[in-house]
């Protein structure tokens, strides 16, 4: 199990999708790939906050929400590369302009009272989500959702999105007019001898390890804390980024998994030394990403240069090897610029040394420490800096009002990875324009199969030569088990009990 030394960042900012997907489960584990064969009764148990909704699309806690992959499915679901695979939906036809998806749904599926799932059922949950707190940002361009027949889901867009299948992981519910939604997923709520429990669904066509899984009144942070160290609850997510993780103790083994954060830099490109892409490629430069995962997230995350995860298919190595850490290379573009670099290593523009400023939000030391460390990397390329640790609100108003040079962020974004937000919308405190950079992006979005591939070399490209952001690495989050209980453990952001049919699980507790 691995603790976290010393920690991370700034304001969250969310762009959407909530929810609890790096590539592989934490190394100290070795999986044994065989499936689990009937249910078992094992003392197999989870946290739940009973003060709080379980509705999975309009319900707020997050403990609850991480439920939520054991009893619903979505029409896709995103594996641990971000890939979507198809869940309820059997196919999906795109008309030629990309403004249209018709989802063809799989037949024979039930919910857990054996109500047939229809595309009436579909088009309702995902009208609900487009106007809930948790979703509603993510269909934004959905103009539309209806029925077309039983077995069919017709959606409208504002705009073309080649990848709109990453963002239907949305739970597909029947409404309950006195109870919690059902779903088609592996588990229901149901009543157990000491409270809430996850039954088994006897509609789901695939076999599950336990038989019930306990819910453990656990809504508060203390409480989920207390429940695990005592063995009372046997799995927990954690972000080993935030203060209530460095709390856990005992025996457990951690998988973790890669998210959609983003820890990013940003840059004032409207004035000031950051107003010359080839200064921010430079600054870019002086960032080793892989050194502050290692020393700052203790591992915990996956190095990115792009604003998309170097899981992704579309993440473009060869324009990251662009921004990625090179002293030297920083040190050659700051020559080309026009400044010149002193005896004592520092760089000037005519006498004057070269000097920026860093705002951060000031919520935690950790924040603090990411910008110092960003501090300390620009020193070593000879570019002054200095920190500014600023109160929520007054960072807010900074970043609104463009007083910075550079600043540190951090973002949830979307399962297409759309950057929008962060290039030419509400998020671009750095003022950055660019018709080109607009254009291909667009087209990026609104390409498939591989029109895609080529949409995404050219656009990171051009994300490259312009650096109007520099992306330090996405944030995995950690799923922690007690020891013994499973193996080949392999949660997602989306679902941290991604492969729950293929965990080995034995009865006596031991490791497998």
């Amino acid at each position: 199990m691995r603790r976290l030394a010393a920690l991370l960042l700034a304001g969250a900012m969310a762009l959407g999708l909530a929810g609890c997907g790096a590539g592989e489960a934490d190394p100290s584990v070795s999986p044994d790939p065989e499936p689990t064969q009937t249910p078992r009764e094992l003392p197999f148990a989870l946290a739940y906050d009973p003060q709080s909704s379980l509705h999975p699309i309009t319900g707020q806690s997050q403990v609850n929400l991480d439920l939520a992959g054991l009893v619903y499915e979505g029409l896709y679901k995103l594996d641990r590369d971000f890939v979507p695979q198809p869940a309820l939906a059997q196919s999906a036809a795109v008309s030629g302009d990309g403004l249209v998806w018709t989802i063809t749904l799989r037949a024979g599926v039930r919910f857990s009272d054996g109500t047939a799932l229809t595309a009436a059922h579909v088009a309702s949950s995902l009208e609900t989500a487009r106007a809930s707190e948790l979703y509603g940002q993510r269909l934004g361009q959905v103009t539309g959702v209806e029925a077309a027949d039983d077995g069919t889901v017709r959606l409208t867009l504002s705009s073309p999105n080649g990848a709109l299948d990453a963002l239907l992981d949305i739970p597909i519910v029947l409404e309950q007019a006195d109870g919690i939604p059902l779903g088609t997923g592996r588990y229901r709520f149901a009543s157990g001898q000491e409270g809430l429990i996850l039954q088994a669904n006897e509609h789901y066509d695939r076999q599950v390890p336990y038989e019930t899984i306990a819910l453990r009144s656990a809504g508060g942070a203390d409480e989920r804390l207390a429940a695990f160290d005592s063995g009372d609850v046997t799995a927990v997510a954690t972000d080993f980024s935030s203060s209530y993780a460095l709390g856990y103790s005992g025996n457990y083994e951690t998988y973790d998994f890669p998210t959609t954060t983003l820890l990013y830099v940003g840059f004032r490109t409207t004035g000031g030394l950051c107003a010359s892409a080839q200064v921010r490629q430079a600054l870019s430069k002086a960032f080793d990403r892989e050194e502050l995962v290692s020393a700052l997230l203790a591992g915990h995350g996956d190095a990115a240069s792009l604003p998309i995860s170097p899981l992704h298919q579309d993440y473009d190595v060869q324009a990251a090897q662009e921004l990625d850490y090179d002293l030297p290379g920083g040190r050659a573009l700051l020559l080309e610029a026009g400044y010149t670099q002193g005896e004592d290593g520092r760089f000037y523009r005519g006498s004057q040394a070269v000097e920026v400023t860093i705002v951060v939000n000031n919520d935690s030391a950790a924040k603090q420490e990411l910008a110092q460390f960003l501090a300390d990397s620009l020193a070593a390329l000879g570019v002054g800096a200095t920190v500014s640790a600023l109160p929520w609100e007054e960072y807010l108003a900074a970043l609104s009002g463009g007083q910075f040079d550079l600043y540190v962020g951090e973002v949830r974004m979307t399962g297409d990875f759309d950057p929008t937000a962060l290039l030419a919308g509400g998020l671009n405190y750095g003022g950055y324009t660019s018709s080109t950079g607009s254009a291909l992006l667009a087209d990026w979005r609104g390409a498939q199969g591989t029109q895609r591939s080529r949409a995404a070399a050219q656009l990171w490209d051009a994300f490259a030569q312009d650096a109007p952001i520099a992306p330090l690495c996405f944030k995995r989050g950690s799923l922690l088990v007690r020891w013994g209980m499973a193996r080949n453990i392999q949660p997602t952001q989306a679902d941290l009990f991604w492969n729950l049919e293929q965990w080995q699980v034995e009865e006596s507790g031991a490791p497998a």
